[in-house]
């Protein structure tokens, strides 16, 4: 069975997104904040991880970057979930900037969520994951 991590701060977020992937058949476990997500990391191995940008303490492209900068973690699939329009029109260059040595997100989706793209995209990611090597 295929894991997915889901990081928001909004609880029916992480409520519906937790139903609805394992109504299609995969396991997912939720993190409020960037610290429980690390935490959860700790005993699960998520094939794809959907991170909020706007997350209470440390951001969710914080968040990102020490993913990306981690030996466990730099190579498991990221998609950043967001309603915030300069997010959505760059695909997080403009904060991604600093990073250089960062490889930027696997995909971004848009609030309100679009299933049948979060399907896709968790579909099509999670199928590569599981030894896969980080790009460039």
């Amino acid at each position: 069975m295929k894991c997915v991590l889901v990081v928001d701060d909004d609880p029916d977020v992480l409520e519906y997104l937790s139903m609805f992937l394992q109504d299609h058949g995969y396991e997912v476990r939720v993190a409020a904040d960037a610290g429980a997500a690390l935490e959860t990391l700790k005993a699960f191995s998520p094939d794809v991880i959907l991170v909020d940008v706007l997350l209470p303490g440390r951001s969710g492209l914080d968040l990102l970057v020490h993913l990306r900068r981690s030996a466990d973690w730099g190579a498991v699939p990221l998609v950043v979930v967001t309603g915030h329009d300069q997010v959505l029109q760059d695909y997080c260059q403009s904060y991604l900037g600093g990073h250089r040595d960062v490889r930027g997100p696997d995909g971004v989706l848009g609030k309100p969520l679009d299933t049948r793209a979060l399907l896709a995209v968790v579909g099509h990611l999670s199928e590569g994951s599981r030894g896969a090597a980080a790009p460039g």
